[in-house]
């Protein structure tokens, strides 16, 4: 069991190291110009997660704080309007039952936007049949995330800081994206 925990734990960090080098005005900076507002969604955690006593709720009411906080405005489920969503997904492995065994969470934001795939002539050889009445795809057009290893005492502690600092670099990229100062 604790071999196999080993083998979870680094091939989270082996993929959470493994992002690519972007350049500064990268297309992730370039999705987000013109985003001043979004909708949030949190994924449903895993049932061993949910025994934790954490709440997806929670999640959602940190980011939507965090954000609003940053001048980004965020839509209720309810409200009408075409946005980005904002995506947050919690994974994790826990190394026991106990309470002072260790766990492991990987914290994702994505921004999942409408998009259309650009066909370039000179970039293919044979064109395929596009027509304009083409549907767009879903994609996620902005990531970040962050994993951890902690208690699970020490669960929400770091969940909410992980959570506060990838809004964080949402709220940097979207300012740099839109022509915004940028504070550190």
């Amino acid at each position: 069991m604790r071999q196999r925990f080993i083998r979870v734990l680094v091939a989270l960090l082996v993929l959470n190291f493994a992002k690519p080098v972007l350049a500064e005005h990268s297309s992730e900076v370039r999705s987000l110009i013109g985003v001043t507002a979004v909708r949030i969604m949190v994924e449903d955690f895993n049932p061993t997660m949910q025994k934790t006593g954490l709440k997806k709720e929670q999640l959602y009411t940190i980011a939507q704080e965090a954000l609003i906080k940053n001048g980004v405005r965020v839509l209720s489920p309810q409200e009408p309007g075409k946005v980005p969503l904002l995506y947050i997904r919690l994974s994790s492995v826990f190394g026991g039952e106990g309470y002072d065994v260790p766990l492991s969470f990987y914290l994702i934001m994505q921004v999942r936007q409408m998009a259309f795939l650009e066909k370039r002539e000179d970039l293919v050889a044979k064109q395929t049949v596009a027509t304009a009445e083409e549907k767009p795809l879903f994609v996620s057009t902005w990531e970040n995330g962050t994993m951890e290893m902690v208690t699970r005492k020490e669960l929400f502690f770091y969940v909410k800081q992980v959570l506060t600092n990838l809004v964080g670099d949402f709220v940097r990229d979207q300012r740099m994206a839109n022509g915004q100062d940028v504070q550190n």
